[in-house]
């Protein structure tokens, strides 16, 4: 087994210093090395220094094995001579080794051995340098190198080729928890306690790498003595002489904290990834330049983006077509431009798609540091909010206008159904008072209770067959029907009571067969011909006239009465609307007859309408199918 050395136990212990890449120059050394030298440490930085250090025939030599250091990579040793202030020269050899700084970079690692003292100086000399005092100094030195390699933070270590240890310095027992005693007697410690699954590989890459004499550097784990896994990178140097590899130095340094930071960053990033592309919000990120710097795929979806157009990374052509699906494109690169020229600003619209969709875009800087680097842009998606609100606004409208057509149903009926209660409760009374004074009764007076009693009947049929068509339950009983038949007695009824009005019936002599109800038809063109009346208060004449139009007959009521307003047309035949031209004292009825007239056309595969201008009369249409003969004929014929 071999012993570790003990500090200061040899003369021949190195001594270190560390240089600036090019040009030769010192930029520290161990404490004691100056002394040993014979200068003070003040000079040691100043440019010249290694030229007036080093001997003149040796100093060629040591500039070219610095610069092939730096510039291959590989280890150099040089032999070379010092000129003590007092004049007297030392022999040293150097071990050049190229290692990468903490701050970037390129150093020159030096490890120096004292080699002795010349006898006889050369000519010119001050004097003669005292051998005792140097020995003394390099002890000092040596006492100082070991405490600057035990306050490194890392294991600085020396070993073969086998990775049999030469050297570790305290750290190694700090860090790890083992004694020294083990690295040393231990052939294979390092291999040994080096993490399972980095033992194989760590082991060959850096076998590989001394067999080339390269310096090298990796990271892997080792298993302390406690089971903690501690990362280590390690920075190898191999030591070569007549170009035969006799062994590596290098320190260990922990990292365990960055790679504990580095896992906790990349999950992070790993987080923030996941929830980037798994928003419901679509989103884009542009640097200051206008390059696309990331972009979700909720953003990529939203606006149909193919992943060539997206893998450009430049905002221009993303805002070209993402303008081709906006109803205001104008608009909105109005707006990007006005934020790329105010980046501080904050901004939030609300944009519409001609696919018909509403988003919301939300906009604000990009910070580092408290400066602006770009914009974040969010889209929303708030299509159904919007369609919900836009929803209920309607369903509140309507139910605003259903409340209102309540209240004007109600100021109707209560009139319509008072108006024949007067004169019926006058008529009674008149037979009560005839009858208790022992007169006969007068049939006038009961014809006119009669009528009133026919009239409030009528209102009473009208709300039922309005609220039967409110839930589809108005019956039909179809039979073949002459239109030309129906209309003729339809005006026949109203020629007796319509003296102000003189009704024409325009028919063809074909029958027009169709296959319907004849009291809902006859109630139908009954309405039809009670309105051309009643909303012709000045007379007038009231046409009814019935054409055949391919396979439908049309059955038409014109009047030239006061018209309806072009804005009310659309609701004419809905329930209980009444046109606002017409008051109430003025024209009786419910608001109901249209209504039920157009479900009975349209339950019969019929369609109404009507035109009319303000002042200038109205003319309501009613087309239905009419029946072919022959089917007609089938119908009819007796069964068997």
């Amino acid at each position: 087994m071999t012993s570790p050395p003990s500090p200061g136990s040899s003369p021949a212990a190195p001594l270190l210093w560390i240089g600036d890449r090019e040009p030769a120059r010192l930029r520290w050394v161990s404490p004691h090395l100056a002394t040993s030298f014979g200068h003070p440490r003040e000079g040691w930085r100043e440019p010249d220094f290694l030229r007036r250090l080093v001997d003149p025939r040796d100093f060629p030599n040591l500039q070219e094995a610095w610069q092939g250091v730096v510039s291959t990579g590989a280890p150099e040793t040089v032999d070379f001579r010092t000129v003590s202030t007092q004049g007297a020269l030392s022999r040293w050899t150097v071990d050049l080794s190229a290692i990468e700084s903490s701050e970037g970079g390129w150093e020159v690692f030096g490890t120096l051995h004292p080699q002795g003292v010349e006898e006889r100086p050369p000519p010119g000399a001050r004097g003669v340098c005292d051998l005792e005092l140097a020995v003394r100094e390099l002890s000092r030195a040596n006492h100082e190198r070991d405490e600057l390699i035990n306050s490194i933070d890392g294991i600085v270590w020396e070993a073969d080729c086998s990775f049999r240890f030469r050297f570790v310095s305290k750290q190694g027992e700090r860090l790890l928890g083992y004694p020294l005693q083990r690295w040393y007697q231990e052939p294979d410690f390092w291999v040994r306690h080096v993490h399972p699954d980095d033992q194989r590989w760590a082991s060959e890459y850096c076998h590989s790498a001394a067999e080339q004499g390269l310096p090298h550097e990796f990271e892997y784990r080792m298993i302390a003595a406690d089971g903690r896994v501690v990362w280590l990178r390690d920075i190898v140097t191999v030591v070569s002489q007549d170009e035969r590899v006799q062994g590596l130095r290098g320190i260990m340094v922990d990292v365990t904290g960055q790679h504990a930071a580095q896992e906790h960053l990349e999950r992070t990033v790993s987080l923030l990834e996941a929830s980037f592309d798994s928003t419901a919000d679509g989103l884009l990120v542009v640097d200051g330049d206008g390059r696309v710097t990331a972009c979700n795929r909720r953003f990529q979806q939203m606006w149909d983006l193919p992943e060539a157009l997206v893998a450009q990374h430049l905002d221009a052509p993303l805002i070209e077509a993402v303008c081709e699906r906006l109803v205001d494109p104008e608009q909105f690169t109005a707006r990007v431009r006005e934020l790329y020229l105010h980046p501080e600003e904050e901004s939030f619209e609300t944009i519409e798609l001609r696919d018909g969709r509403v988003l919301e875009r939300y906009s604000l800087p990009q910070r580092l540091g408290g400066a602006v680097i770009g914009r974040v842009w969010s889209f929303r998606d708030i299509s159904l909010r919007v369609r919900a609100e836009r929803e209920r606004e309607r369903l509140l409208r309507e139910a605003h206008e259903a409340i209102q057509v309540r209240d004007d149903f109600l100021s109707i009926a209560s009139h319509e159904l008072k108006t024949p209660l007067t004169p019926l409760r006058l008529s009674l009374q008149v037979l009560r008072h005839m009858v208790a004074s022992g007169q006969p009764g007068s049939l006038s007076h009961v014809d006119r209770a009669l009528g009133q009693v026919r009239r409030l009947s009528a209102l009473v049929n009208d709300l039922l067959d309005a609220s039967s068509v409110g839930v589809g339950r108005l019956q039909l009983h179809c039979a073949p029907v002459s239109l030309r038949d129906l209309s003729l007695e339809v005006a026949a009824e109203f020629l007796a009571v319509s003296e102000q009005h003189p009704i024409t019936v325009d028919a063809p002599d074909e029958e027009l067969l169709i296959l319907g109800d004849s009291g809902r038809l006859s109630q139908v063109l009954t309405n039809l011909v009670e309105n051309a009346l009643k909303y012709s208060p000045h007379g007038g004449a009231v046409r009814v006239s019935l054409v055949r139009d391919g396979a439908d007959a049309v059955l038409s009521v014109a009047d030239s009465g006061i018209g309806i307003p072009k804005e009310e047309q659309d609701q004419l035949f809905e329930r209980f609307f009444r046109a606002r031209n017409a008051p109430i004292s003025g024209f009786g009825g419910l608001g109901v007859g249209l209504y039920i007239c157009r479900d009975i056309v349209e339950r019969h595969g019929g369609h109404i309408w009507m035109e009319s201008e303000l002042g200038q009369g109205s003319t309501f249409h009613v087309s239905l199918p009419v029946l072919a003969t022959r089917t007609l004929h089938e119908e009819s014929a007796p069964p068997g």
